[in-house]
């Protein structure tokens, strides 16, 4: 498979600048373009770019508003930015530092120098954020382990301690550990999938397929689960974009999410999955009805150590978002999450569509 493009936003109020960054960068980068601050933060915030080049003078905020904004955002503390402008003085470099670009230089700018240093940030960016990946897998493993191995421990030192135990006593035991090894057999054949995903290691096997027929798939897996909770899963397929998938991990973070939803929405509710496309992108929703998420938490919804609830954690559930995230980033796509507390959650997968959609329009139906 050729790896994904690596993604750049290019943030610029210059239409001729603007021109000149597609020429240079559209064939060999995942390029996405911005003409405001306001319109900037936007983009980045659902586009998630490996690197901003950031005009400092604009409209209505400038670049430093814009990169100070930035580095307030955990979700894009990795992300590089290096500010272009025409303004040459140290004391603006400085002042750029300080707003939290990572380079700065003057227009007009040397094309060479500016690959080089894109190539440059690539690769410290790769490095940073693999240092971190390290540091929360050990965390993981010292907190999120210890709630499963304490319930496989327990019965098991109680089946080989007691002599005399009733059959039924002895039986629930037994289910109890296998139940205990399930649980972490889960949890780390999720951390390692996480690890390779993030790493660049896992090789995606791509195939032009319909997202119509890997919906239905996802919600056939998670139907029993639907049919437990008494909650109604409405289908509305407005399109039937062709993209070029791995279908068995794009259905597994279709899964994750629509396993997500169903946990959280009250019996009787229902859960809306809504396919759209236009000739360049195909957009997948998932709307439940539940309580909503947390301000404070919903800008960490797809972080690996985000779940306060360690149980999710130790039956793999806490992972199982940010492995759906790493899955649509490695197929140049986006994953966001919009809630309003009290009203439940959305969550829109976009991916870039292999074939027109024009003709092809799946069937709303509800299963």
């Amino acid at each position: 498979m050729t790896q994904p493009q690596s993604k750049i936003l290019a943030v610029d109020d210059d239409p001729v600048d603007i021109e000149n960054l597609r020429r240079l960068l559209d064939r060999d980068y995942c390029l996405r373009t911005a003409t405001r601050g306001e319109q900037a933060l936007d983009m980045a915030a659902h586009f998630q770019p490996d690197i901003i080049l950031l005009d400092n003078m604009m409209p209505d905020i400038d670049g430093g508003q814009v990169c100070r904004q930035i580095r307030a955002d955990a979700g894009l503390r990795h992300t590089k930015i290096i500010m272009i402008s025409s303004k040459s003085l140290v004391s603006e470099r400085v002042e750029a530092y300080e707003a939290g670009a990572d380079d700065y230089i003057v227009k007009p700018f040397d094309k060479d120098e500016l690959l080089a240093k894109i190539r440059v940030y690539l690769r410290l960016k790769s490095v940073e954020e693999l240092d971190q990946f390290k540091s929360d897998v050990l965390t993981l493993l010292s907190h999120e382990a210890r709630t499963p191995l304490n319930s496989l421990l327990g019965p098991a030192e109680m089946l080989v301690s007691e002599d005399q135990i009733e059959p039924e006593e002895r039986k629930l035991l037994v289910e109890m550990v296998h139940s205990a090894a399930k649980r972490l057999q889960c949890f780390f054949e999720n951390v390692i999938l996480l690890s390779s995903l993030k790493s660049g290691k896992w090789q995606l096997l791509p195939t032009p397929s319909s997202l119509c027929d890997l919906v239905r798939e996802a919600i056939a897996e998670v139907a029993r689960q639907a049919e437990e909770r008494n909650v109604e899963i409405e289908q509305s397929f407005g399109a039937n974009p062709t993209v070029r998938l791995d279908r068995e991990q794009i259905r597994r973070a279709l899964t994750a999410i629509l396993d997500n939803a169903l946990r959280f929405s009250p019996a009787g509710a229902s859960i809306q999955v809504c396919v759209l496309a236009d000739n360049a992108e195909a957009c997948l929703s998932v709307t439940d009805h539940g309580e909503g998420i947390d301000a404070d938490y919903l800008p960490h919804v797809f972080e690996e150590l985000s779940d306060p609830d360690i149980d999710h954690h130790s039956q793999g559930q806490g992972l199982s978002l940010a492995i759906a995230r790493q899955v649509v980033l490695l197929h140049n796509g986006t994953l966001s999450a919009e809630s309003t507390k009290g009203a439940g959650a959305t969550f829109t997968i976009r991916l870039p569509v292999t074939v027109s959609s024009e003709a092809a329009v799946c069937e709303s139906a509800t299963p």
